[in-house]
């Protein structure tokens, strides 16, 4: 019995301090009503653009300068290799990455694809075994800018091909699309 009343009082005694140590910060609770709404999500935005014409989405600027077809086709996958040269202003107030496998993706014909399937390496390699340049990883400093390539893997007989900018990878919904037919790509050869 005393064994009983000993294992009681250990029960109530640790009850007790989980309550303590439990007991909510009432100041962190957030209440919303009709005066206080809660937060919804970010606010998707595209802005469209064309060929050689800029584009601003939160403090940055997205220019394509031209689209280029080398006239490659990628071993692997027997998809067609296509350059992008762009220009990227920030006029923001902080360095902004901007960088080939979390700014961009591609949509061809109404199929979206994400960097990490039409930016590859092997493509990036064909990009630089052409012009002798890496593909676009950039620190873009407040208020400065620079021009890069992007090199994507695209279906070879497409009608339509978009390229997109999002300049907050954290929030990819908002995006600078720039639409090019595929008259508007041009022929490029190796220097």
């Amino acid at each position: 019995m005393k064994y009983i009343k000993k294992l009681v009082c250990i029960f109530l005694i640790a009850g007790m301090l989980c309550t303590v140590g439990c007991q909510k910060d009432e100041s962190n609770v957030n209440i919303y009503d009709e005066n206080n709404p809660a937060p919804t999500e970010a606010q998707k935005q595209e802005i469209k653009s064309n060929l050689g014409e800029q584009a601003e989405l939160d403090g940055m600027s997205f220019t394509v300068i031209s689209a280029e077809d080398p006239n490659i086709i990628m071993p692997n996958t027997g998809k067609q290799a296509l350059f992008f040269k762009v220009e990227i202003n920030n006029q923001t107030e902080e360095t902004v990455t901007a960088n080939y496998l979390n700014n961009f993706s591609i949509t061809v014909d109404d199929t979206e694809y994400t960097s990490d399937i039409c930016c590859t390496i092997p493509v990036m390699k064909e990009l630089y075994d052409f012009y002798g340049i890496s593909a676009m990883v950039e620190e873009i400093p407040a208020g400065e800018s620079c021009t890069g390539y992007i090199a994507c893997e695209t279906d070879k007989n497409f009608k339509e091909i978009s390229l997109h900018y999002m300049p907050k990878t954290n929030n990819t919904g908002s995006r600078i699309t720039v639409t090019l037919s595929d008259d508007s790509i041009i022929p490029v050869d190796k220097n």
